[in-house]
């Protein structure tokens, strides 16, 4: 099968870059985000450069991009990938494509989501259900209710894991204030002394003989202390939270979430614009491909827990079981060293989930 697929994947994707098992971690530590920081596997040289097992194939290729000064490509590839606790093998077989650089997105975006249905068809699965979810239009919500951006930081971090999110709108709607403590790396945080305390982080990660690399960085640990330092001095008001859990309710046929949009603009006057109209071009690009729209469902809270994610998110299913998914993510290759932005957006197939759900 993996041949038969990549076969295919080459049709459409005609560009190549080779990509190692062994990867030099920090691009996935400092990129990824928590979701995947805690699920790779991590091994050090002896010369001490930290490296990991291959986790995924998006970043490595967005590297190899950047490097090549191409202005867009469009690359196919397949191979092992190793992930700590997933449900399934830890090392498991994944396709997949990646396409950089197009501006047109809305088009780049139906196109991928109609060559992962192909691609798909070729498996043997046909008809899957499509679950996507767009990650700018929750940002918009979250923008109008014009909340300190520490808050409105971390909101838009935790979209994609929906119990987090809403345990982060509970504590925030409690007005929970911390009470004062004695430790250094709180008072620092509490008063958002952020390069005193990356200091600080620092010597006492030192002291504990703990390598930066080996987890999130001074930087990172820094920034949320100083989060939830905030966090804990804020009240959310009841208008807004209940707002921003009426949009992330939305769940309906793909081809019915224009009107809804348009009723959850009036009711709260939050105005989607840009994002909307992206959405809406989305669907029409969709119309065009030929996709079924018939088996696609629009969830507001859908999303993966991956910071460079920035828009639409997809995942396909079939007998019940997620086999495939993507998203766009623009800014990935700008984090990555790139000077300007670069549109990106792709989709994998797991085939160890492909062949169970066959």
């Amino acid at each position: 099968m993996p041949e038969r697929l990549l076969q295919h994947l080459h049709s459409v994707a005609p560009d190549h870059v080779d990509i190692p098992i062994l990867q030099p971690a920090d691009p996935f530590l400092e990129t990824a985000g928590e979701d995947l920081r805690r699920r790779i596997f991590i091994t050090q040289s002896n010369a001490g450069d930290v490296q990991c097992l291959r986790p995924e194939f998006t970043i490595p290729i967005c590297i190899a991009h950047v490097e090549s000064e191409r202005p867009q490509a469009r690359y196919a590839y397949g191979g092992t990938v190793f992930r700590q606790q997933r449900d399934g093998a830890l090392e498991f077989l994944q396709v997949g494509l990646e396409d950089l650089g197009d501006d047109n997105r809305a088009d780049a975006d139906a196109t991928s989501i109609a060559d992962m249905l192909a691609t798909l068809g070729h498996a043997g699965i046909r008809d899957p259900k499509l679950t996507l979810g767009d990650q700018s239009l929750f940002a918009v919500v979250v923008e109008n209710l014009q909340l300190p951006d520490t808050i409105a930081r971390r909101l838009v971090r935790n979209f994609g894991s929906p119990n987090a999110l809403e345990g982060l709108l509970n504590r925030l709607s409690t007005g929970r204030v911390f009470g004062a403590s004695e430790d250094e790396a709180d008072k620092l945080a509490a008063a958002g002394h952020e390069a005193a305390l990356i200091e600080h982080v620092e010597s006492l990660m030192q002291a504990a003989n703990i390598a930066p690399a080996s987890g999130r960085s001074p930087k990172d640990i820094a920034q949320r202390l100083i989060d939830k330092a905030g966090e804990g001095s804020f009240k959310l008001d009841q208008v807004s939270a209940e707002t921003l859990r009426q949009f992330l309710a939305i769940e309906l046929p793909l081809t019915h979430t224009p009107d809804a949009l348009a009723a959850f603009s009036a009711e709260t006057g939050i105005q989607f614009r840009e994002a909307g109209s992206a959405f809406e071009g989305r669907i029409t690009a969709l119309v065009k491909k030929g996709a079924p729209l018939e088996n696609m469902t629009y969830r507001a809270s859908f999303g993966r827990n991956l910071e460079y994610y920035t828009g639409v998110l997809f995942e396909a299913a079939a007998n019940g079981k997620a086999v495939a998914g993507g998203g766009r993510y623009d800014r990935l290759c700008s984090l990555l060293g790139a000077d300007t932005p670069v549109p990106a957006v792709g989709f994998s197939l797991a085939l160890d989930r492909v062949e169970a759900a066959l």
